[in-house]
């Protein structure tokens, strides 16, 4: 039960921290966090003690889920994670405390409750359904305005886009599952190689396109929209680039998703996440 409680509390924490993870990462981050209450039956150890052990973990399964690409985005999940694990265990304890059993047991700050597993289960979905309705109703996006410069390579040339921060994007690489930057073919087509460009137009005019071009290495990226599902073509890349002022600042190996619409802007071509940069 520990399990699924945990599995529901990432969850939460990811969306209020604007991060997702694969099933696979999830798994493991629970699996993590269930053994981590096992302390409860060690012998007690001082605060001090006791403290570090709980943000020590907190941060540790946040980060095999997570992943470790940006510290400050890391810290604010571990943060929401400690916290909803604190709110849960308040609700709990507030129903018992309000009906007078004594079905509570802590040690070393970790809180067992002999409820229902089922209970449990239930307040754990109940806390990550509140926090994803919560976000749905307070989202008030607004259209990406400023925009970066990045550069990659694609059969053997170097690309220069400008891209754009959407928070609502979450598209990752199923092969690194790296996000993955989306790009407007209408947009930046007349930026891309002509063997890319003859490809994507036949893929999105509804031709069989063919092989792809010597040295693109397709990907098939799954996209869930409001209304629809479907795969957009991309293509791996080596590397992708951050144009600063000091030069450019690489930021690993990614994929590029091209999308069949424009973006409406003539400030970018291109949209990237929150777990991009």
């Amino acid at each position: 039960m520990n399990f699924l409680a945990a599995y529901f509390l990432l969850l939460a924490a990811g969306a209020l921290s604007g991060q997702r993870a694969d099933f696979g990462r999830m798994v493991l981050g629970s699996g993590l966090a269930a053994l981590s209450a096992l302390i409860l039956f060690a012998p007690e150890q001082p605060y001090p003690v006791q403290l570090a052990y709980k943000l020590g973990t907190a941060l540790f399964i946040t980060a095999a889920v997570f992943g470790c690409r940006s510290k400050r985005r890391l810290l604010t999940a571990a943060c929401w994670y400690g916290a909803l694990n604190i709110a849960l265990a308040g609700i709990v304890m507030l129903a018992i405390l309000r009906t007078g059993t004594t079905l509570l047991q802590t040690g070393n700050l970790a809180v067992y409750l002999r409820v229902s597993p089922l209970l449990l289960v239930v307040l754990s979905g109940g806390c990550c359904a509140a926090v994803e309705l919560g976000m749905r109703l307070l989202d008030r996006r607004k259209a990406p305005a400023q925009s970066v410069g990045l550069e990659l390579d694609l059969c053997e040339s170097t690309i220069h886009l400008r891209a754009a921060l959407d928070t609502g994007c979450h598209l990752t690489d199923p092969i690194t599952c790296l996000p993955v930057l989306v790009v407007s073919f209408p947009d930046a087509r007349n930026r891309l190689p002509p063997e890319i460009q003859a490809y994507l137009a036949a893929w999105f005019a509804g031709s069989p396109p063919g092989e792809p071009p010597p040295g693109a290495r397709l990907r098939l990226i799954p996209c869930t929209g409001a209304a629809d599902r479907s795969l957009l073509p991309g293509f791996a890349v080596g590397n992708i680039g951050l144009i600063t002022e000091h030069g450019v600042l690489g930021l690993g190996r990614s994929a590029v998703a091209f999308a069949p619409r424009s973006f409406g802007s003539e400030s970018y071509e291109a949209l990237y996440g929150n777990d991009f940069l």
